[in-house]
Order: structure tokens, then C-alpha cells, then sequence
């Protein structure tokens, strides 16, 4: 998709943005990976190089992005070598249809602060995170990779009308000989959006997700999830956004399918004054996941919190607590539900017009855990410079 819109005719007005972002990073953490036993504190130095390139010709959005981190650790821990990419496109076809497309491609090692966003999450979605992600690895220290692609299409019918239609990929794998489970996942989605007044609007969602595990049919599953939605806006910066329904789920056992019925939803209140934005949330939803070899039921809480200090400092918090659930079948094991919380604080200072630097503290923890491990605390102090045109 992208390729085809490179390709295609550009007008007098397009314009091209290239940047790229540089960072130095120390840290100190106590258990930067999650794993169990002894002396698994270590010191850290992290480079990460971060291009991107943005494509505008009118209506025509394409973004290329891609993030190189290196990390040398003082101890224990081999040093580790991330890739991440995407490219993204998006396109307004006439006053009532748009469409947007992406692909993402991560290769990395999961962490202790990486359970929370990944997968199908949003990486601009209006609270963090939108969903939960595989908690379940805690302590897995080991490569991931993942091929995730999206598309979505919007239709404005009338005034008070609109349409959307979404579809996508994720396709996960880890080292050979790994304990972690591989799948493949596809899902859909059709939604209707009813504007009521210029504060509040209802809709309707279905979506339909199935999820295949590589080398065994045990555990695939085939998720359906209808679910209504309500927005609504009230004083001057408050803001509500609701989506409740239930997930109906089919999985293979050994002996047959199973059938597993789950709440599924999602709840956001923000406040967004001038100086800042605070946002309480919750979300509940089937995902698939590498630990147990079948979906789970994946719940998530939390709040975030911004503010601008002064016209040079930021200051952003936020908490999480999430449950990777378990089914509710004695014929599918898998291992137990796992809890996992997680919260941060970063204080951030623009030095000049490009060069910025970092405080940063953050928490993190599994819970209901069969193996016992040391929580991380992480402190860290970073600089990060940027080249090129930032907008």
C-alpha cells in the first residue's frame, strides 16, 4: 500500500519531513528483565537512533519510521540489539470516505516495562495503554518477533452518521526451542457511530478475531465480541468514552471445542485543561497469548497523568495494574492466571531547541505468580538530540 502511494502522481503542495532522534541513556535497575534468582541488579547504558520521514501531498498522509536501540549491561545480562519499524498511510478519498493503513515489523527482547504495549495497542491511542498487553512473559528474556499490519476505513453517511471498517494482522515468533507459544492472529471489525448532540454520541461495534497456534491446533480460538459505545463531553475539559458488550470465544481442545463466554469493554474519563491531561481507564478483552498456549480473558487499570510545568518542562505519570486471566476449561492448561503492575514517572527539560534531558523512575511487578521474583526498580537519566524537521 505504501509502495503504490509512493509511486503515485504528487501535486505542486507536497512536502517532505525527515528527522531523526538520538538518545543516550543511563539506568540502574534491580531486575530489568523479571527473572528469578540472585544478583539480577544491573547498571545500563542504552543508545537508541530513531529516523523517520514524513510523506504530505494534500489529502495524503505516509509515514516511515524505524528505531535502532542498543543496550551494554554492567552484569549478568548480554548485551541486547532492538529493531523496531513501521510505515503508515492515510488518505482522505473524497468529503465522506478516508482510509488508513500500517505495517509494523519489532524485534526485540521483552523486558520488564515492555508486557504493557504490544501487540494490536494503538501507539497513539488516548490513554495508555488501550489494552492490555502479554503480561504472561514476565521474566521470558528472551527475542520476540512480530509482523503486525492494520487497515481501517471510515464512511461519513450524514451530519450525524459514520461508518467504520477495520481489519488486521499480528503474526508472532520467538527463538527456536523457546518455551514461549507461536501464533498467528487475524481479526475485523464493523462499527456505526450515531452523533446525538455536539456533546454526546452512541454506537454499535462488532468484532470478529481468530487466533492460530503454530504446530498444534490446541488452543486456537475464534473470538466474536459485539459491543455499544457512548462518548460524551461535559464542563469545559472533561470527557467520557464507554464500550461494553461480551466476547464469545470457540477454542480447540483435545477433545473438541469449547465454548467460553467473557465481559469485554473498555472505559476512559479524561480531564484536559490547558496545562495538562489526567485520564482514569480500564479495559477488558480476549487477546491471544505466548504463555498457556491459548487466548485469555486480559483486564487492565490504571491512570495517566500529564503537565506542562513551564514554555521548557513536562512532567508524566503513569500506573497500571493488569490480570492476564485463565479459560475455563480443565481440558486446556494453562498455567494459571498472572497479575502485573507497572507504574512510572518522567520529568523532562528542553535544554535548547534540540537537545532535551530525562529523569526518569518506574516500577514494576508480576503477581499471582508460581515463580517468585524481585520487583525492578529503575532509575535512569537520559539526553536525546534531534536532527532535521521534528513536526
Amino acid at each position: 500500500v505504501v509502495a503504490w502511494a509512493l509511486l503515485g502522481g504528487g501535486s505542486a503542495q507536497a512536502e517532505t519531513r525527515a528527522s531523526i532522534n538520538t538518545s543516550l541513556t543511563g539506568e540502574l535497575a534491580s531486575n530489568p528483565y523479571l527473572v528469578s534468582g540472585p544478583n539480577t541488579s544491573a547498571a545500563s547504558a542504552v543508545v537508541t537512533v530513531s529516523p523517520a520521514v514524513k510523506f504530505l501531498d494534500g489529502s495524503k498522509t505516509i509515514g516511515l519510521n524505524a528505531t535502532y536501540k542498543h543496550s551494554e549491561f554492567s552484569r549478568r545480562y548480554r548485551s541486547s540489539n532492538d529493531i523496531l519499524a513501521s510505515a503508515s498511510l492515510s488518505q482522505k478519498l473524497s468529503p465522506r470516505l478516508n482510509y488508513s493503513a500500517d505495517l509494523g515489523y519489532n524485534n526485540s527482547v521483552v523486558g520488564a516495562n515492555d508486557l504493557l504495549t504490544f501487540g494490536a495497542n494503538p501507539p497513539s491511542g488516548g490513554a495508555f495503554p488501550p489494552l492490555p498487553g502479554d503480561i504472561a512473559l514476565a521474566g521470558l528474556r528472551q527475542r520476540r518477533q512480530s509482523f503486525t499490519g492494520g487497515l481501517n476505513l471510515g464512511y461519513t453517511a450524514s451530519a450525524r452518521d459514520n461508518f467504520h471498517v477495520q481489519g488486521g494482522f499480528s503474526l508472532v515468533r520467538y527463538p527456536s526451542g523457546s518455551v514461549a507459544s507461536e501464533y498467528d492472529s487475524t481479526s475485523g471489525s464493523f462499527g456505526y457511530n450515531r452523533i446525538l448532540s455536539s456533546r454526546a454520541s452512541v454506537g454499535l461495534n462488532v468484532g470478529v478475531s481468530r487466533s492460530d497456534y503454530r504446530r498444534t491446533t490446541i488452543g486456537d480460538a475464534t473470538t466474536i465480541s459485539p459491543q455499544l459505545t457512548f462518548s460524551t463531553k461535559f464542563g469545559a475539559t472533561w470527557s467520557a468514552s464507554a464500550a461494553l458488550g461480551v466476547s464469545h470465544s470457540k477454542i480447540t481442545g483435545p477433545l473438541g471445542r469449547y465454548g467460553q463466554n467473557s465481559a469485554s469493554g473498555s472505559i476512559n474519563l479524561c480531564n484536559a485543561p490547558s496545562s495538562g491531561k489526567f485520564c482514569l481507564f480500564a479495559s477488558r478483552s480476549v487477546q491471544p497469548t505466548s504463555f498457556g498456549g491459548t487466548v485469555r480473558p486480559q483486564t487492565s487499570i490504571g491512570a495517566s497523568y500529564s503537565v506542562r510545568l513551564d514554555a521548557k518542562s513536562n512532567i508524566n505519570a503513569n500506573a497500571n495494574y493488569s490480570r492476564s486471566g485463565q479459560v475455563n476449561q480443565t481440558a486446556i492448561p494453562n498455567n494459571g492466571s498472572i497479575d502485573y503492575g507497572q507504574a512510572s514517572l518522567n520529568y523532562s527539560r528542553r535544554l535548547s531547541q534540540r537537545l532535551q534531558g530525562n529523569l526518569t523512575a518506574s516500577y514494576a511487578d508480576s503477581y499471582r505468580d508460581t515463580i517468585p521474583r524481585k520487583a525492578n526498580m529503575m532509575f535512569g537519566f537520559g539526553l536525546s538530540y534531534a536532527f532535521g524537521d521534528m513536526r
